[in-house]
């Protein structure tokens, strides 16, 4: 039996990253393995889905969904912990990390296959991944299958934008969510290396995750590098991780920490997540909601029914919470109490 847990993912996968990042920060022994044609035949001996992270633990358990494994990990490793002391400042780190996980990765994928150069890069990257590792013995051929491969990936995703609900009618209003974000984060960073204080909260890996991702995206890198400075420090910080201090309260939070989940969770995410979860359980097609003053539409996919069983898993941990007066002052100062109840 290994004494190492075995991570496989990929650079391009948010969500891989994001576990790595935690890993790294916990100093949880660990091999990272990049999911490709060569280690495909392993993953598969574990993955019950087809997606990654795939968490290999030292009993050969399988492990997939990047807020599950950090929630086991932080309870099996509790020193350097990611939980914020106060009971109302955790759970808003854990909003966070579910804003990011459902809502920001609709900026990401958006940016990244919206537009004709963020295809072409991040296709050309995905094809790498999944090129047989013999044929690069033949340069010519190997050319050739990547330009292929390529081609492919790039059509197949941009034909995808819909999944995470990218159309012309809603990618003005994802486009403004994500540059908000940005200025919010940046005011925010001003005074401290991560989103909690001195050491990172599950809410900074999220976010990370879908940052870094969107960084290295020519279309968002060029919007992240044009303006936000101390964002973009947290983005290098978060590849490898250190506790410089302590969490802070949430009383010193607070200024500039609100503003972003009145802004990005209760005028934003949280009336999206409510209108697609009522359609899930209608089985529509459609949905509909206002937003900010703007209707935002889109077709109802498969996918669209992970929101309302991750949601539901946050609403177990808020109902766990014993007192949760304070707790449900700052949801109400940010428009995202009634979502709770």
């Amino acid at each position: 039996m290994s004494e190492k847990y075995l991570i496989f993912g990929a650079e391009l996968s948010p969500y891989s990253i994001k576990v790595r990042s935690y890993f790294r920060y916990k100093n949880i022994p660990h091999t990272w393995i990049v999911r490709d044609q060569t280690t495909q035949k392993e993953y598969n001996k574990y993955a019950k889905i087809q997606i990654v992270p795939l968490v290999i633990t030292p009993e050969n358990e399988g492990l997939q969904d990047s807020t599950p494994i950090i929630q086991l990990m932080e309870k099996q490793h509790p020193d350097n912990t990611i939980v914020p002391k106060e009971p109302h400042t955790a759970f808003v780190s854990r909003l966070l990390e579910e804003y990011a996980d459902e809502w920001m990765v609709k900026c990401m994928f958006h940016y990244r296959w919206r537009y004709p150069e963020d295809q072409i890069s991040a296709a050309n990257r995905f094809a790498e991944l999944f090129t047989p590792t013999w044929i690069n013995r033949i340069p010519i051929a190997n050319a050739v299958f990547k330009k292929y491969a390529a081609a492919t990936f790039r059509k197949r995703q941009k034909s995808r934008l819909w999944v995470v609900g990218s159309n012309e009618n809603t990618e003005g209003l994802i486009e403004k969510s994500f540059s908000d974000f940005l200025q919010l984060l940046e005011t925010h960073l001003q005074t401290r290396p991560y989103c909690f204080g001195f050491r990172p909260s599950i809410g900074d890996f999220g976010l990370w995750g879908q940052l870094y991702n969107a960084w290295t995206d020519p279309t968002a890198n060029k919007i992240i590098e044009s303006g936000y400075p101390k964002t973009l420090e947290w983005i290098h910080r978060m590849l490898n991780p250190k506790a410089e201090g302590e969490f802070e309260l949430w009383d010193d939070l607070k200024e500039t920490l609100m503003p972003i989940l009145k802004d990005q969770l209760g005028a934003t995410y949280l009336p999206w997540l409510a209108a697609n979860n009522q359609a899930i359980i209608n089985g529509d097609d459609q949905l509909s909601v206002n937003i900010k003053g703007e209707n935002f539409s889109h077709s109802v996919s498969s996918a669209q029914k992970y929101h309302l069983k991750s949601f539901t898993m946050l609403l177990k941990e808020y109902q766990t919470i014993p007192n949760r007066h304070l707790l449900d002052s700052v949801l109400k100062e940010a428009g995202c109490v009634d979502y709770f109840e």
